[in-house]
């Protein structure tokens, strides 16, 4: 029993933290969290420390309700940024990232929620419960370039989509633990723990920022970013501080960093295209040096025009789909004008290398075709996208667990009034081709949600197909009778009202406030006050119309 009451003041403590991976340097920690871990120490082995903590972090990081929280901390704590812009390029990034991004979201993980903060530090981190916040420092530093800022965003993703908070910090309580119950005395209780810090820096926290990198590249690639734009963004990275084993470093050196995004951004184009300093390369054969522009350092642009030439060699399977085509003014004109390819296009046409890239290209899809080296890196590709795909199915089995999960969250969301997150778990919900009970549910909660955006219609029919699947649910019948409302149908919104109220006596004080709603529609006053009267009763902080005040006071 004390030690559910340490672990329960442990998770609170770690609530309160935001525990959180971060893309240079993880959110401060409280002392409270130390001094609770240490506390631990004794009352529970190691490895139950591990189990114990590890879920509570987990169903930390399924909580709506938690990440909401964290939200709000952090926009009271730091501030909002106040720019429309700078939202809506986030925004923007974020989006592409969730719809078109190759990913598996875990049933127990929750829908991503973001904003960007008025710190001006160049950083962005995410919480265990998935809510990813951006510094505005970070997209300044980055000028806004959209491919720089989502090599940072899947970065953070990864760390959420792996769950890596909730499975990193429990095993550096369970570290934690054994060493404090082996050592003895100030001085060897010391030593213990900075040996600890320095294991768990470079054992646990080290391998999940690698982790987070490359799989970080591979989702904002597929996602259709410019696979030039992380190693272009790790050139604005400040350099890694300088480390010891009291101060260790739980972040890859910068410069190893870089190094390994030019080498995944050389896979990506099928080995043919390198960035080497301020020049690229393709299939070994110097292209284009770069010089430096106002926004872009040279190396930056190296990147980016190496990854819009291997983006254009990954995304087409033949050279005729470059469309290379010869202008009246004798440049030459390719591929299209998206986003990914404007460096490359910029710097292409500047130096007036269009016929040259041309031939380069076109060599290299003889050499592929020649050697069957497409073929081999798209294996790798496959492998990858196989993975990811099981883990969906994973996340999709018609499971208990999974499908209360998804019942809980689509209820919770729509609670919060977030209704798209609400719809995004209800077709979880759904895609785990549950039983007809559950399938209401999520019809019910789709219909919740259509109704708070303001699509009565869409709401009806799902709240329709809801109580046809399972006439027994109360909820669904209160949705569809403020539905009915909506749509000027009074004493059908009655009708559902009084049918939830004999399914569930006395739950749904919003029930009561339905009738009053429908009563003074209808113009029927005594009847609506009398309804009000009983909501307040239930609810004396509700909202009562202001017309009935007196006769409710009385």
């Amino acid at each position: 029993m004390k030690a559910i009451r340490i672990l329960k003041k442990l998770r609170m403590g770690a609530l309160a933290a935001g525990v959180s991976a971060a893309l240079l340097v993880p959110a401060p920690q409280p002392a409270e969290a130390s001094i609770l871990i240490d506390a631990i120490t004794g009352v529970i082995g190691a490895g139950v420390a591990y189990n114990n903590y590890l879920g509570q972090l987990l169903g930390m990081g399924n909580s709506p309700v938690v990440q909401k929280k964290l939200l709000d901390q952090d926009v009271a704590k730091r501030g909002q940024d106040e720019s429309e812009e700078t939202r809506a390029l986030v925004d923007g990034v974020m989006n592409q990232l969730i719809e078109r991004g190759e990913y598996a979201l875990a049933a127990d993980s929750l829908p991503f929620r973001w904003s960007v903060n008025a710190d001006d530090s160049f950083n962005a981190s995410c919480t265990a419960a998935d809510y990813v916040s951006i510094n505005r420092g970070l997209v300044t530093a980055l000028h806004g370039d959209r491919d720089e800022l989502a090599g940072v965003l899947a970065h953070e993703m990864i760390h959420g989509l792996h769950q890596h908070i909730p499975y990193d910090v429990a095993k550096q309580v369970a570290i934690q633990t054994g060493v404090s119950s082996l050592s003895g005395g100030a001085l060897t209780s010391y030593l213990a723990n900075v040996l600890t810090n320095y294991n768990a820096a470079k054992n646990i926290t080290a391998p999940s920022e690698k982790d987070a990198d490359e799989s970080g590249f591979w989702l904002m690639a597929s996602a259709g970013f410019n696979p030039g734009g992380f190693p272009a963004m790790i050139h604005r990275m400040p350099d890694s501080h300088a480390e010891s084993v009291i101060n260790p470093d739980d972040h890859p050196e910068t410069s190893n960093r870089l190094k390994r995004g030019l080498q995944w951004m050389n896979e990506y184009s099928f080995g043919h295209v390198e960035a080497k300093d301020d020049a690229v390369f393709i299939d070994g054969q110097h292209f284009l040096t770069l010089a430096p522009t106002e926004e872009y350092s040279a190396k930056e642009r190296a990147c980016l025009v190496a990854g819009g030439i291997a983006k254009g060699i990954h995304d087409h399977a033949l050279v005729s789909a470059w469309h290379f085509t010869k202008q009246p003014d004798g440049s030459v004109d390719y591929l299209d004008g998206s986003d990914p390819y404007r460096h490359l296009k910029a710097a292409v046409a500047e130096a007036g290398l269009g016929a040259q890239l041309e031939t380069l290209v076109n060599a290299a899809y003889t050499k592929d075709r020649d050697s069957g080296n497409r073929e081999k890196y798209l294996e790798k590709e496959q492998e990858r996208r196989e993975d990811i795909e099981k883990q969906k199915e994973k996340s999709l089995r018609n499971k208990k667990k999974n499908i209360d999960s998804y019942k809980d969250k689509s209820l919770t969301y729509n609670a919060l009034n977030l209704p798209d997150l609400a719809l995004h778990e209800a077709d979880r919900l759904l895609a785990c081709q549950p039983d007809e009970e559950a399938q209401a549910w999520a019809h019910a909660e789709r219909g919740s949600a259509f109704y708070q955006l303001d699509m009565y219609d869409t709401a009806l029919s799902e709240l329709n197909l809801a109580a046809n699947l399972s006439p027994k649910q109360a909820r669904t019948y209160l949705y569809r009778g403020y539905t009915h409302h909506a749509l000027g149908n009074y004493d059908a919104a009655l009708t559902d009202s009084l049918t939830a109220e004999k399914l569930a006596p006395g739950v749904f004080a919003a029930n009561l406030r339905l009738q009053g709603m429908s009563y003074e529609a209808k113009g029927e006053d005594a009847l609506a006050i009398q309804a009000y009267r009983a909501y307040l009763e239930k609810n004396p902080k509700g909202d009562v119309p202001e017309k009935y005040a007196d006769a409710l006071v009385r």
